[in-house]
């Protein structure tokens, strides 16, 4: 035997003995799962059983939507069945097509807003001259054309997305109108792979339809949660509330993020973001703004508290979307540091721009912003897919918490009422869902006001970017 063939023997022999020593270690992380009674270690690297992904499904159907060049699936998680149901109209190339035009629009959209923000600035610091006020009627008028687009376009998708993707699948799951009166609407957790993790599923429908029987929307006929995976939501379902925090903050307490960065627009919301939140906690809130709102001490205060509202500027980059985070007062708090951290928090709320915009070329991996907190502990988020109206986004905030603030309303020691502790995370989606329906319902009542000042047809009036982008992830 000569040394090219002793050399080629002996890589064979090392890959064998390398194998078998994987083999072993993965035994023995096994053997130590079953010893300790954990799950995950005595099935590491097992494909799930079917019982075990059935349970995800005991609080509302989970659908995992599958796209291939060969045929796409959505598969139904339904009690304790397992089915796929085949989605003809669902093609790669198309969804490849709709995805790009798509994000394009939302990101004509997002230039144009900051063009405008950025010729307010002369205006701001008194600058009064016949050039500054040219630069803001055209950069007004380049927003309104932006949004107008931005608007067709997601009419559009909103319909398609309906017609090759909610429909049959509500279908099939027997959701083919409103509840009864009285009744709540059903729980559905959407777990899009590839592209479709960039597209509002939440918000598939022919939303200028509102006035025939069928309720052609996701959002007239169940309440929708996302997923990054399966797994992920059996985990959140999992866990346990923490049983101690850092620092004695308490499990009711709520942090408040408004760092008003500099060089970056004011954001309005953030007093009446306070306003809403001071409501349904009262003494309960923490806030960290403006120079407080630094990274160290917002990852610090995190580990505190585990409910946080953030009221910010945010960035996410669809080319790295890992780069991305939340625009702190001296920098960014970036989606990396969120899943290198371990936090046990039970909600966020990301009243912020693009926090849950995966990137385009990991399309298959749910790294954003909402997700990023998720995965670090996090079992309840609110986020948004794309740069909401500040306006909006306070809407959303008030009516969101609105309920708890109600609910919360206990006796004061001298009769009067006082904001008490009521908020109760794992109502997170519904009440995302009342608020997105009341925008919505108030967003129709306009478009009707608009149709009979000027004619025209509804959905050219509907002004579906105002609320279609809010999202809840989680259980």
């Amino acid at each position: 035997m000569d040394g090219r063939e002793q050399g080629t023997t002996s890589a064979v022999d090392r890959r064998i003995a390398l194998t078998r020593r994987w083999d072993e270690l993965v035994e023995e992380v096994r053997r130590l799962g079953r010893a300790q009674n954990i799950p995950q270690l005595a099935d590491f690297l097992r494909p799930p059983t079917a019982a075990s992904l059935t349970v995800a499904a005991r609080e509302g159907a989970v659908v995992v939507l599958n796209l291939s060049d060969g045929r796409s699936d959505a598969i139904l998680l339904v009690g304790d069945e397992i089915r796929s149901l085949p989605l003809p109209l669902l093609d790669p190339v198309d969804v490849r097509a709709r995805t790009t035009s798509y994000l394009n629009c939302l990101t004509a959209l997002e230039k144009a807003g900051w063009n405008l923000q950025r010729a307010m600035v002369p205006f701001a610091r008194g600058d009064r001259k016949r050039r500054v006020f040219a630069r803001i009627a055209r950069a007004r008028l380049s927003l309104s054309d932006a949004r107008d687009a931005a608007e067709r376009e997601l009419a559009g998708l909103a319909v398609w997305l309906w017609d090759a993707i909610a429909r049959p699948v509500l279908d099939d799951l027997g959701h083919r109108g409103p509840a009864a009166p009285g009744d709540p609407l059903p729980r559905l957790w959407w777990c899009p792979t590839g592209l479709l993790a960039l597209l509002p599923l939440h918000a598939a429908g022919h939303h200028a339809e509102e006035e025939t029987e069928a309720y052609p929307t996701v959002l007239d006929r169940v309440v929708s949660s996302y997923t990054p995976t399966v797994r992920a939501l059996i985990a959140a379902r999992d866990g346990t509330p923490r049983p101690h925090l850092r620092g004695g903050s308490d499990s009711a307490d709520l942090l408040f993020v408004a760092p008003e960065p500099e060089g970056l627009p004011h954001l309005p919301a953030h007093e009446a973001d306070r306003d809403s939140l001071r409501q349904a906690f009262g003494d309960r809130l923490t806030s960290l703004r403006g120079e407080e709102a630094t990274v160290e001490a917002v990852l610090e205060a995190l580990s505190r508290h585990p409910r946080a509202h953030f009221s910010s500027h945010a960035a996410q980059r669809l080319d790295r979307p890992g780069e991305g985070g939340i625009v702190l007062r001296d920098g960014l708090l970036h989606v990396h540091d969120l899943v290198e951290e371990r936090f046990t928090g039970e909600f966020a709320f990301l009243s912020a721009c693009q926090t849950a915009v995966g990137g385009v070329g990991l399309a298959d991996e749910s790294i954003t912003l909402a997700a990023a907190l998720h995965f670090a502990g996090f079992r309840h988020v609110i986020g948004t897919l794309w740069s909401v109206q500040d306006s909006a986004a306070s809407v959303i905030t008030r009516d969101f918490y609105a309920a708890g603030a109600r609910e919360a309303r206990v006796a004061g020691t001298g009769g009067e009422e006082v904001p008490g502790p009521g908020f109760d995370p794992a109502d997170a989606a519904r009440r995302l869902h009342h608020a997105v329906r009341a925008m919505r319902e108030r967003d129709r009542v306009r478009a009707r006001q608009r149709q009979e000042r000027r004619g025209g047809t509804r959905s050219d009036h509907l002004r579906l970017t105002t609320w279609v982008p809010f999202i809840h992830i989680g259980p």
